[in-house]
């Protein structure tokens, strides 16, 4: 079982790799415009600037969510 509530990992070319994987990150990801911050996206992950990333985490945080390890 995943424990978490978002993968999120650094594509190292300036952008970073994050998805939403339980049902609460998707809702927040959904109303708190995360899509605004996605450049791309790839059939699993959304694709942000890696200067979004800092934030974006401690927003997550903030929320009481949490990373996969």
């Amino acid at each position: 079982m995943i424990s978490g509530d978002f993968v999120y990992t650094s594509a190292n070319d300036g952008t970073s790799l994050i998805r939403p994987v339980s049902a609460r990150a998707e809702t927040w990801f959904k109303e708190n415009n995360i899509i605004s911050k996605v450049i791309d996206n790839t059939e699993d992950y959304y694709v942000i600037k890696s200067s979004d990333g800092p934030d974006l985490c401690q927003k997550i945080r903030e929320s009481g969510m949490d990373f996969t390890s």
